[in-house]
């Protein structure tokens, strides 16, 4: 029908800008979050963190999509003009909702499946590059817990000559000891990260004797856990299958149980914001502009505050994992359906 098709072709236009807008924005988020140990070669890195990303913004620039796009329509009057010739409301809502079933059936692939073999690949090329830029993960002045085992404090970094000034380590184990030493400096061997300190002195403590060594140059392999300083997940690069064996092993930790149900609940927003979209972007022709950017931001921070909400209660052991994943999906239907009781009854009301 051409309605559809026009209604179709103006959604999709602003569906592809909302998308490009907010890819931008994720885009450069992710490039501080994990640029200081990828160059420009590694650009397929960024692009491979694009997929999980989508997650967020595809329900987002729907959202945005459909309120701008009947708010446009109904200021135009272009929606009186369609009631007027007789043409039904779902003329209107097929185009939107067919939008919002493929945003949802795209959702459910990469929070399943196509999100966390990214993150598989991404967390490969990271832990790989790191060694070579582990200078990047060292902060002057602080105590740096990214090596396993030890605690590390730097003086001074330089990291043009690649090399640390005045270092203090604690080793952390069955033995302690503390390490200080006037220089330092990192290499990336094939069998670790190799730290070579010179000029310094070693204090060992153990059950049977304390110790005190002086050294003039002191070499030792350090292990990094990178991912872990990069914020990234383990469950992130686990697909619903490998998801559902480690639930096996944890012996169903609720964490793992609510992500797993999270991600069959959070691609069903798609279908609520679709249908949020249909109840508050028709609106009066002579009603203030841009309120349909207002509800999609007022939408997006209450679905929030209930996830955060559900997300405390099953992390307390007071909600059911499956029912907390569940919860935000079910309150907002909730609410569509009040309101959509409420306007019918006003039209009722209104009629007699």
């Amino acid at each position: 029908m051409i309605i559809q098709r026009y209604i179709l072709n103006h959604l999709a236009r602003l569906f592809l800008g909302a998308l490009l807008v907010l890819y931008g924005v994720m885009f450069i988020v992710e490039w501080i979050r994990i640029g200081q140990v990828i160059s420009i070669d590694d650009f397929d890195v960024l692009l491979l963190a694009l997929v999980p990303m989508a997650v967020f913004v595809l329900p987002m620039a729907l959202v945005f999509s459909v309120l701008m796009a009947l708010e446009r329509l109904s200021i135009e009057s272009e929606i009186i003009a369609m009631q007027a010739c007789g043409i039904p409301r779902r003329t209107l809502y097929t185009p939107i909702l067919a939008i919002a079933f493929l945003c949802f059936a795209a959702h459910l692939s990469i929070s399943t499946y196509l999100g966390p073999l990214s993150m598989q690949r991404i967390q490969e090329r990271l832990i790989q590059k790191a060694p070579q830029k582990v200078y990047a993960f060292l902060q002057e002045g602080e105590f740096i817990d990214t090596f396993k085992d030890i605690t590390l404090y730097i003086e001074s970094v330089n990291q043009k000559e690649r090399s640390l000034g005045n270092v203090f380590i604690e080793t952390k184990g069955k033995d302690h000891s503390v390490i200080a030493a006037e220089r330092g400096t990192l290499e990336a061997r094939p069998s670790g990260i190799l730290m070579r300190l010179t000029r310094g002195s070693v204090f060992m403590e153990s059950k049977q004797a304390l110790r005190y060594i002086t050294f003039d140059e002191y070499d030792f392999l350090l292990e990094a856990d990178f991912s872990r300083k990069m914020k990234l997940r383990s469950a992130d690069a686990l697909t619903q299958p490998q998801l559902k064996q480690e639930i096996a092993k944890e012996n169903r930790k609720p964490k793992l149980v609510k992500e797993y149900y999270n991600r069959f609940a959070f691609p069903f927003l798609n279908i609520i914001l679709a249908l949020v979209g249909l109840q508050f972007g028709i609106q009066k022709p002579r009603a203030p502009r841009h309120t349909g950017i207002v509800v999609g931001f007022g939408t997006i921070l209450c679905y929030y505050m209930f996830y955060l909400m559900a997300d405390r209660l099953v992390k307390a052991g007071t909600l059911n994992p499956m029912l907390g994943a569940w919860l935000p999906d079910f309150v907002f239907c909730l609410l569509l359906f009040g309101v959509w009781a409420m306007r019918r009854s006003r039209l009722q009301k209104g009629e007699v």
